[in-house]
């Protein structure tokens, strides 16, 4: 979209609208974050809440001591566990993540596209890597509380298969890919489909990233402002 015309929608108070309807019909994959990130904030103050283990909910994270959330986001979790089959669990992998760690995986996305593709140069490897992770400057949707990354466990704890590692690389980490199985596609569709009727949005990049309440849920739903600032 030329610079020319983005103004125009964005001074008209479109923009935003446009981009869900050309993500909705197909036209773009994602939202573009450089307006993600211009979406505005109105913090609403709720706490950060300790995540813990229950029937439904499962918690482990290898970088952080805890998984914290903000308080409705916990709400929201426990009532998208419940729609879950039964034995079935939603296991928290972050919540909110230290600026220590979003650094840490920066440098391992840049790496990784560093090594696969030697002839980028280094503000191309950067921008292919924001489509894997936030930037580490204190202000991604994990520095809020109000994104997580989840996945589901069978009766037997094990993952069901969604097609990549958590955190993997390529094009089938996209929520829509069409690289994965028919199987995998409907592990997708049920983390899908019990996230959303509890409130969430999902980030298009990465089948296992949701969130609510922070500026991706603004951009892909339509919401005035976000209610999470950065922590």
């Amino acid at each position: 979209m030329k610079n020319f015309f983005k103004k125009i929608l964005q001074n008209a108070g479109l923009l935003g609208f446009v981009y869900r309807i050309s993500y909705k019909l197909g036209f773009i994959s994602m939202i573009p974050s450089a307006y993600v990130r211009s979406v505005p904030i109105n913090e609403n103050g709720e706490s950060l809440i300790l995540i813990q283990p229950s029937e439904k909910i499962e918690v482990f994270c290898p970088n952080e001591k805890e998984v914290l959330v903000r308080k409705t986001v916990l709400d929201k979790l426990v009532a998208a566990s419940s729609m879950l089959p039964d034995g079935f669990k939603l296991k928290i992998l972050y919540g909110y993540r230290s600026l220590r760690v979003q650094e840490k995986f920066w440098k391992e996305v840049c790496a990784n596209i560093r090594q696969k593709n030697p002839d980028l140069t280094e503000q191309e490897v950067e921008a292919k890597a924001r489509r894997y992770s936030a930037v580490p400057d204190g202000k991604g949707p994990h520095q809020t509380g109000g994104a997580v990354d989840i996945l589901i466990e069978d009766s037997n704890g094990s993952s069901l298969d969604f097609g990549t590692e958590y955190r993997g690389y390529g094009d089938d980490v996209f929520m829509h890919s069409k690289y994965i199985t028919l199987k995998q596609k409907l592990n997708r569709k049920l983390l899908r489909k019990i996230m959303q009727s509890a409130g969430f949005i999902y980030y298009p990049g990465e089948w296992w990233h949701y969130s609510y309440g922070d500026q991706t849920w603004v951009a892909y739903t339509g919401n005035k402002h976000a209610l999470y600032d950065f922590l």
